[in-house]
């Protein structure tokens, strides 16, 4: 009986030999692709039996969910290798409703070895017990690059698969090579004179002679031959020597060599095997989806092995994506932590890889000793090192998320290891695979895979040179913030944060470092003021807030003086801005700022001063108090010198007085405002005091627009403002734009599939830049729509809810607003004393702010609410009417005045007085040129037809 290794099964002009993935026809190679090849299997080890179609997903997919499509589609490519149903032969029978079977008869028969020099194929290559996983396109791409070169060489770091890809490869070829394939590891071998010596016993060579290379050159020289050289790098000079001379001396021989680095001889291909591919750190990572990536589909296969009956569940799958992240797609690590699966369970590898070195100890008893732990591979890498390269990786260590060379000899170099020396020495770290070179930005980037810079940290924190290292990457970071704002304000957004945003890592690193008891507090706070604009770009508030707040709690323990001064200016300044973004408007915020603003004058600061009157001009506006809103705004405009800030302070100036209800000369302010920004060449580009500035003024301009009867334009310009915005890339913008110009604007209009999709943005932008004010405003218009359309059951809840919410971040602008759309739905929903109460809040509460922009809308709605009910009070209604109307014409909006004389024509239809209602509101419709789609004008129209 033929051992399982051996046996090969012949049917018609067909052999199989399922230990090499080998069908050949008549002699010759069949291709055949490893799936359709495992399904042959499956089907000749039932032979004239049914094969159930899940046991022949298992077989081909193992561990994956697949649909039936997938299996006809390797069907369909088995019965194409085999030329079924060509010359009458079926070989694949289709059996319905079950499966397949495979219909001719077979036969098992041994498979003739024979020693070197004979006409049989053989080779030496190892029984892989386990499928390949997530390598089919490598082995692929090898395959045809080796039958157009001699010499291929797959390089990669330590564990990512190479001697895996590399035999995957030689056994899909085994049919190719007249004379065999070989493989010889070269990992044992300590003595490189002796590799001509271990490559002839390998492929069973007799050396007589005293010159062993010339012997075994003469006996390669006429052979069609596959040589398989692996772990080429702990001999690689030896190494290369001995495959240069098999290419010039054996014309026929070709050679796959692995290596940690590049073998550089002559007419080398060089193949850099990358990670298995890892899946993105996104919420809502389903099982069937984690498995599309290589690194999970071999975690689970590798714990599936282990664990009869396991299946990765919809709720463990970002678990095992996160294992496979920090492992970054590192095959012998991945397979390290399955191993230790069922001994700590999923969650507690995931817990655990902080220690990884101690807990990836799992490996099979017959692995090779730099396989059995994680630790042994990369201590096998770094035995091979020379000392001036281990210096510079364990010094690499310190670096977080990647480095550029700049960094590296800032941070590496010192009087042992010159600066001038690095960027070879980095080349050769590059070449070895322990550090990866980025490709696709602007200037190069480095970066250590998490595993080695967890390595080269502890090589590191071994050493004497620990804390001067850390001290010098602290310094780079300082020094590289502080140009970061010399050019903040000077280069495109996407030009500044393309260099800074990589840094960020590296910034949290040198903090951290700084405020800790080896730190250095007065790098840190330095460190914290020069990276405000880089968090404030990246929209990240809650960071900036958090880091702030620590470096103000820390600036009492150094000197004082005029830089101290300044920094702690600019943390409180920071401080506020970041708690109005994260908190809201709350009284601390104004704190801040005034804190701020009274350092600024101390140190007669022009620049910062004015910063510091619009963050209080800001808390003023989200406050509700509009006076002393206007108030900062004409200082602001008065001290202002550049065109820019000119133009600023007119937005400034415009937004309290158009909530004051004076709307016409808010509206010169405003367009002034945009006037100064298009002539100014900052206006385009600068994101002043961490919002864009002209921006916002467009928003207020959309407002205003449809305030005065333009409504196309207003959503025009809403547009406009939002996709801008986006272009911009600046959350906190973005998050404005849709709040203060696309969400409102669609409500006016009544496009509640409009409003919902702004909504939707803008919900999901300020979850992701954790901007709860802006969450905040989203949550209520999205409560305020599904009140529009009479969903009053959730709406109305939801929308009390978000008003309680509104007031804890003190967001005035729409605060009224939404209690009118409340008061609506709540009468509406038939509760028309509630109704009454929220619309009186709403009217208390503009009274005391004298926020007058929307009194006239509210008017109007009181004036609804006491028609509706059992006793509708219909003089009561009339005078809020014409009160609304009143105060419509004074501010000269339109638009309030076509809803009240709208209200007031049905009021005169119910006193019977249908034609002095056409009249009135003809007189106002006639008025628009353009909207006539929009909501309240469509309504409009249909009441003066209806009184036609």
């Amino acid at each position: 009986m033929a051992k399982p290794d051996d046996r090969a099964i012949t049917f018609g002009p067909f052999s199989v030999y399922p230990a090499r993935q080998l069908l050949l026809k008549e002699g010759r190679r069949v291709p055949i692709g490893s799936r359709a090849f495992g399904l042959l299997i499956a089907l000749l080890e039932h032979a004239g039996e049914p094969v159930p179609k899940d046991r022949l997903i298992a077989r081909a997919w193992p561990n994956r969910v697949v649909e039936d499509s997938n299996l006809r589609v390797q069907v369909a490519l088995l019965r194409k290798a085999l030329d079924d149903r060509r010359d009458g032969n079926e070989y694949v029978v289709a059996v319905p409703g079950h499966g397949y079977r495979f219909a001719p008869a077979t036969t098992c028969t041994e498979a003739r070895h024979a020693g070197f020099g004979t006409d049989v194929r053989t080779n030496n290559l190892p029984l892989r017990l386990n499928p390949v996983i997530g390598r089919d396109d490598v082995v692929d791409i090898l395959a045809a690059r080796l039958r157009r070169q001699r010499l291929v060489t797959v390089v990669g770091t330590g564990g990512v698969g190479k001697t895996t890809v590399a035999v995957a490869a030689a056994t899909a070829l085994l049919a190719s090579y007249r004379d065999g394939v070989w493989l010889m590891d070269l990992a044992p071998i300590a003595d490189a004179t002796l590799l001509p010596c271990v490559l002839a016993t390998t492929i069973g060579l007799p050396l007589t002679s005293h010159d062993p290379m010339a012997e075994l050159l003469s006996v390669l020289r006429d052979k069609h031959i596959l040589l398989v050289f692996d772990n080429c790098e702990r001999v690689i000079e030896a190494a290369t020597i001995l495959v240069e001379a098999i290419i010039k001396g054996a014309p026929s021989a070709t050679i796959l060599a692995t290596s940690r680095e590049p073998l550089r001889a002559e007419g080398e291909s060089v193949h850099r095997l990358s990670p298995l591919q890892i899946p993105p750190a996104t919420p809502g990572l389903t099982a069937a989806s984690a498995l599309h990536y290589s690194s999970v589909a071999l975690f689970v296969e590798r714990v599936a092995s282990s664990m009869d009956g396991f299946r990765l569940s919809d709720g463990d799958a970002p678990v095992a994506a996160d294992i496979c992240r920090q492992l970054d797609g590192i095959a012998l690590a991945i397979e390290l932590a399955a191993a230790r699966v069922g001994a700590f369970g999923m969650r507690g590898v995931a817990e655990r890889l902080g220690d990884r070195f101690r807990i990836l100890v799992g490996a099979r008893r017959t692995a090779l000793p730099r396989h059995q732990t994680l630790l042994a591979t990369l201590d096998w890498s770094h035995a091979l090192l020379a000392e001036e390269q281990r210096a510079l990786l364990r010094r690499l260590g310190v670096f977080a998320g990647g480095f550029t060379l700049e960094s590296a000899c800032r941070v590496a170099a010192d009087k042992q290891l010159s600066a001038s020396t690095i960027p070879d020495l980095l080349g050769n770290l590059v070449e070895k695979s322990l550090v990866a070179l980025e490709a696709g930005g602007r200037l190069a980037r480095y970066r250590l895979l998490d595993t080695t810079r967890a390595y080269a940290s502890a090589k590191l924190a071994e050493t004497s040179e620990f804390s001067d290292v850390q001290r010098r990457h602290a310094e780079c970071f300082r020094d590289l913030l502080a140009r970061s704002l010399a050019e903040w304000e000077s280069h495109l957004p996407e030009e500044w944060l393309g260099r800074y945003r990589p840094e960020i890592d590296n910034v949290r690193l040198a903090l951290d470092w700084a405020f800790s008891p080896a730190g250095d507090i007065a790098i840190g706070i330095s460190m914290t003021v020069a990276a405000i604009p880089l968090w404030f770009r990246l929209s990240s508030t809650e960071e900036c807030r958090s880091r702030v707040g620590h470096a103000l709690a820390k600036a009492g323990a150094t000197a004082s003086g005029t830089l101290h001064a300044r920094n702690v200016m600019q943390l409180y300044a920071a401080l506020g801005l970041s708690q109005t973004f994260t908190i809201g408007l709350a009284p601390q915020a104004s704190a801040a700022w005034a804190k701020a603003l009274d350092i600024a004058h101390s140190l007669a600061d022009q620049e910062f001063r004015l910063e510091a009157l619009w963050g209080l001009w800001l808390c003023h506006i989200g406050l509700g108090e509009y006076r002393l809103a206007l108030d900062a705004a004409r200082e602001f405009r008065k001290n202002s010198e550049s065109p820019y800030d000119r133009a600023l302070g007119d937005r400034l100036i415009g937004v309290p007085l158009h909530c004051l209800g004076h709307g016409a000369e808010a509206r010169r302010h405003i367009a002034s405002s945009l006037r100064r920004n298009a002539a100014s060449v900052e206006s385009s580009t600068s994101i002043r005091f961490r919002f864009n500035q002209p921006l916002a003024a467009r928003a207020m301009l959309a407002q205003m627009l449809w305030l005065e009867g333009s409504p196309e334009q207003a959503m025009e310009e809403a547009h406009l403002c939002v996709r801008e915005a986006r272009l911009g890339g600046h959350a906190i913008s973005v998050c404005d734009a849709l709040a203060q110009a696309q969400c409102p604007l669609a409500m006016f209009t009544g496009e509640w599939s409009l409003a919902e999709q702004a909504i939707v943005e803008l919900l999901d932008e300020a979850d992701r830049a954790a901007l709860v004010p802006w969450e905040i405003l989203g949550q209520c218009w999205s409560a305020a729509v599904q009140v529009k359309r009479g969903e009053f059951d959730p709406g109305l809840t939801r929308l009390a809810d978000g008003l309680n919410n509104l007031r804890q971040v003190r967001f005035a602008l729409f605060h009224a607003g939404f209690l009118a759309t409340l008061a609506e739905g709540l009468a509406m929903a038939g509760r028309f004393a509630q109704g009454l109460r929220a619309i009186d809040e709403a009217l208390q509460l503009c009274a005391r702010r004298e926020d007058l922009w929307c009194v006239a809308e509210l008017l109007r709605v009181k004036g609804e609410i006491v028609l509706q009910g059992a006793d509708p009070r219909l003089a009561d209604a009339e005078s809020l009417f014409n009160r609304s109307l009143t105060h419509a014409r004074r501010q000269r909006a339109l638009s309030w005045e076509l809803r009240a004389v709208t209200s007031i024509a049905r009021l005169r239809c119910r006193q019977g007085r249908p034609t002095e209602a056409r009249a009135g509101l003809a007189a106002t419709y006639v008025r628009f040129r353009e909207g006539f789609a929009t909501g309240d004008l469509r309504a409009a129209k249909t009441l003066m037809d209806e009184l036609s």
